[in-house]
Formats: structure tokens, C-alpha cells, sequence
């Protein structure tokens, strides 16, 4: 996959319909899938049928302020991950620190130089793609810690439950009753215990995690 993803989504958010249109021109000539709404509430509407890689908001409009926009997008579930690049004529090292408490994660001054703004978004769907890969690895971790706690915890029992059945297997040929009983409440135990393993993981809501061997990870069901 290359670095700036060809047809990723952008969307433009900015009161200035021509300035917004010559983005778009520059974005789209590079192929960019790019999008534009003219004011901060509709800028929203759009992100949450859009879900774009990259926003690109400018900092001053009329209604919901670009930094508005911005501290909404970040408390959105579905919307906090997408890479905000604010258009703005402050330069000043305080505005750009309120910018970023806001949930910036990069600025362009205007007026924009197209060149550094393409750098900027190639920049912005590399910090993406990394995103992703990270998300991915996370992912395979917590299925190899998954299949780590389910072989440690469910082994035991079930081991208990094969030798049970082994020994039933030969004291029904002895005739001895009393040992089928007594491996058949074994069976019964290991299967509580199993049934209570599988009914942790259902109902688990946030997960604990302890060391393992060789500094492995597996899920605390002890929790």
C-alpha cells in the first residue's frame, strides 16, 4: 500500500466556498476523495455519513467555530480517530496550544501553500496507516491471549474429565458401581468448571489482564 492511500476520504469544512472549492481541486488532482460542507454543523452531519480519513476545518466560522467542531469530533465514539488538519491565520504558539487541547492534530496557515498542504495530508494518511497496523497487531495480541487463557483454564478439567471417563471405562467392566459414581461426580466438577471459565469470558466487560510465562499475557478470569 503506498504512503498517502489514493482515494482516501477528506472532507473540507470551510465557510469560504470558492477557497474550499480550490482545495478540493489541489486534493482531488492528487487523488484524494474530497468532500466539502460550508459551515461547522454541517461539517458534523457530514463526518457522520462520511466517517473521512482526514478533516480539513477551518478554524473561523460563523455558528460552530472550527475548535468547536473539533472538540465534537473527538467526544464522538466513531469520529475520534479521524486526523484533523486545522486551516488558520493564527500563528501564534498559544493559539496553536488551544488548537491542540481541542483535538488538533495539525495546521496549515492561510493563505495555504498547496505543496505543503499535500505534504501534510501524505503525512496525515501515513500517522493513519500506522494507526491501522497498530490496531491490527493489538487485535492479533488479544486473540493470542485469549487462546492462551482458554488453554490454561479449560486443560485442567478437561484432562480431569478424559481420566474420568477412562476410569468408569474399566470399573464398568469390574462392575464397581461405586467408582462410576465417584468419576462421575469428577465429570460433573471439571464441566462446572468449564461451564463457569465460559461464562466469564460472556460476561466480560473489562478485561484484566496477569503474566503468564516468559512474559506472556493471559486474561485474569480471577477478577
Amino acid at each position: 500500500m503506498g504512503e498517502d492511500v489514493k482515494k482516501g476520504k477528506i472532507l473540507i469544512v470551510d465557510d469560504d466556498q470558492s477557497y474550499a472549492s480550490i482545495l478540493e481541486r489541489v486534493l482531488t488532482k492528487n487523488g484524494y476523495d474530497v468532500k466539502i460542507s460550508n459551515d461547522g454543523v454541517d461539517g458534523f452531519k457530514q463526518m457522520l455519513e462520511l466517517k473521512p480519513d482526514i478533516a480539513i476545518i477551518d478554524w473561523m466560522m460563523p455558528g460552530m467555530s472550527g475548535i468547536e467542531l473539533v472538540g465534537k469530533i473527538r467526544e464522538h465514539p466513531e469520529l475520534k480517530f479521524i486526523y484533523v488538519i486545522m486551516l488558520t491565520a493564527r500563528i501564534g504558539t498559544e493559539d496553536k496550544i488551544t488548537g491542540l487541547e481541542a483535538g488538533a492534530d495539525d495546521f496549515i496557515n492561510k493563505p495555504v501553500d498547496f505543496n505543503e498542504l499535500i505534504a501534510r495530508v501524505r503525512v496525515g494518511f501515513r500517522i493513519k496507516n500506522l494507526q491501522s497496523e497498530v490496531a491490527k497487531l493489538e487485535h492479533e495480541v488479544a486473540l493470542l491471549e485469549m487462546a492462551r487463557t482458554l488453554g490454561h483454564e479449560i486443560n485442567n478439567p478437561l484432562n480431569i474429565i478424559f481420566l474420568a471417563l477412562e476410569l468408569i471405562k474399566r470399573s464398568l467392566k469390574d462392575n464397581d458401581i461405586s467408582k462410576v459414581q465417584e468419576n462421575l461426580t469428577r465429570i460433573f466438577q471439571a464441566s462446572e468448571r468449564i461451564k463457569d471459565i465460559v461464562n466469564k469470558l460472556i460476561t466480560l466487560k473489562k478485561p484484566a489482564f496477569k503474566d503468564y510465562v516468559n512474559g506472556k499475557r493471559m486474561l485474569d478470569l480471577d477478577e
